[in-house]
């Protein structure tokens, strides 16, 4: 034992000794220079964080300079708080980062880059984070795809705490069967940001909804005899007992050349409604030359918006599906809502809010901020699939008057889409694929009062070089007020367990 103990200090000191210079090193770059010139521009950094807005208990926004040169020094400074990095990647540690927020909370954190090249240092444009007092949600969770558009065994639907880099896996595809048993996991929801509410589905091989009720888990089978097919993009009502899901007859379309590479197109599609309590379905549209997908509710629960197209197949020469391939370009969903009485269980008349298929576009994806005073959605050229579609941007429509416009800071040239609100309705969380138009990213952005968008971020990360090897794409983000405690395990053991089978009603009760 005396042995063992020598050769561990002898080895815990040379590995001190090692890092002594590097230390010295780092110290030394560390320091800002004492003469420089100043360029009028702004540095080039990854992910690009310049004049971003913020919320005041974000995770560190670690950067890399993407500046030639042979030195990199970076200040960064909020009230009487400074701190200096030597090097290309600018990381902080949690302490310094928190200091930094604190100091600039309401105002903004002053970020100076000094590039060294060839013995001559040169200062870039001073640059913002701004940080606003409104606080994020604390955690988020999505869908992790790998890029394949068949082969998804390594699926996962994972959480992420939004102060930290933390992030756990809630449930894997991995976790059961690989092909030809395999499954495939989507379309998690939950009830006002909870998750003793929660669902997800599991399609193909035992397949089913794992549905959280009042923390109980169950599988259920959606798919009742008057219905298309099994629950598919759900919504917890935020005051009631019931979820709003589409119902669909789904297939995708590849491109040999087009900048869209893949449609994903429904051929049948309806609105049902399941109560978990009684165990029924209820159709709310049932209308066979019209698509509907996609519905959310109101805050109060008493009004379902949803998408539709409409799809006229008049040609006898030609099946249904046929036509619809055929005329992908022309599908076009406006934004329609419906009143609901809990005491009836009935639905009203619809009514069209957002006609955008009179513009030629399409809408889709529609989320109501927890305010009920603005509809967020993604607003592109065709179909319903935005997340393929470069064109798509995200746009806010005012439930009041009737106003809308494109949340510029936060768009891109490239696809935005899958959006949500914070509970606060301060921030939206969607995907884009702005760093390279091949993965799905996630970005945040602040939204004002007025309906504004301040400039989107990234999600940060430890390294500033995640994103450069990270080969798989964020899907549907929502955000939550608390984690996801049911372990993977727990999730197991109902996925191989009894499904139950819905009962269809005709009306919602």
């Amino acid at each position: 034992m005396r042995c063992c103990t020598n050769y561990y200090s002898m080895k815990q000191m040379l590995r001190y000794i090692l890092l002594v210079p590097l230390l010295a090193f780092v110290a030394c770059t560390a320091q800002l220079p004492e003469k420089y010139t100043e360029k009028d521009e702004l540095p080039t950094i990854f992910p690009e964080y310049t004049d971003v807005t913020v919320p005041c208990n974000i995770a560190p926004l670690t950067f890399r300079v993407d500046v030639e040169g042979d030195d990199y020094v970076t200040l960064l400074k909020a009230a009487d708080i400074e701190v200096v990095v030597g090097g290309r990647e600018v990381a902080l540690s949690p302490d310094e980062w928190n200091s930094l927020l604190a100091a600039a909370k309401g105002g903004s954190i002053k970020v100076d880059v000094f590039v060294g090249l060839n013995g001559m240092w040169e200062k870039y444009r001073t640059f913002d984070i701004f940080v606003s007092p409104d606080e994020i949600d604390p955690y988020i969770s999505y869908r992790l795809i790998p890029p394949s558009y068949v082969a998804y065994e390594k699926l996962t639907i994972n959480q992420r705490a939004l102060s930290s880099y933390d992030e756990d896996v809630i449930f894997s595809n991995m976790m059961i069967e690989t092909e030809p048993a395999g499954q495939c996991i989507n379309c998690h929801a939950y009830k006002n940001y909870k998750t003793d509410n929660m669902q997800f589905h599991v399609r193909q091989a035992l397949g089913g909804t794992i549905f959280v009720h009042d923390g109980e888990i169950k599988k259920v089978n959606l798919k009742s005899d008057s219905t298309i097919s099994a629950g598919v993009y759900p919504a917890f009502n935020p005051k009631y007992d019931v979820v709003a899901y589409s119902v669909n007859t789904t297939g995708q379309i590849f491109h040999t050349r087009h900048p869209n590479k893949v449609e994903v197109q429904d051929t049948l599609s309806d609105i049902i409604v399941y109560n978990p309590v009684n165990e029924t379905v209820t159709n709310v549209a049932n209308d066979p030359n019209a698509l509907e997908v996609f519905p959310t509710w109101s805050p109060d629960g008493k009004t379902l918006y949803y998408c539709v197209a409409d799809v006229r197949c008049e040609d006898p020469t030609k099946t249904r599906v046929t036509q619809l391939v055929e005329g992908y370009k022309d599908i076009k969903y406006d934004i329609v809502s419906r009143s609901w009485d809990p005491e009836t269980g009935l639905f009203g008349d619809v009514d069209t809010l957002f006609l955008s298929s009179a513009m030629g576009k399409s809408a889709t994806f529609p989320r109501v901020s927890p305010c009920g005073k603005y509809l967020l959605f993604a607003l592109g050229e065709y179909g319903c699939f935005h997340i393929w579609h470069k064109d798509a941007d995200l746009y806010l429509l005012n439930l009041e008057d009737g106003s809308y416009w494109p949340l510029e800071k936060a768009n891109s040239p490239f696809a935005e889409s899958y959006h949500a609100w914070s509970s606060n309705g301060r921030w939206i969380l969607f995907a884009s694929r702005r760093m390279e138009n091949n993965y799905s990213r996630l970005y945040i952005a602040h939204v004002n009062p007025d309906g504004s968008s301040d400039k989107a971020f990234a999600l940060p990360q430890k390294s500033a070089g995640y994103y450069d090897f990270f080969d798989r794409s964020y899907n549907v983000p929502e955000f939550m007020v608390e984690p996801v405690t049911i372990t993977p395990q727990e999730f197991v053991e109902v996925v191989k367990g009894e499904t139950a089978k819905v009962k269809y009603s005709s009306k919602v009760k």
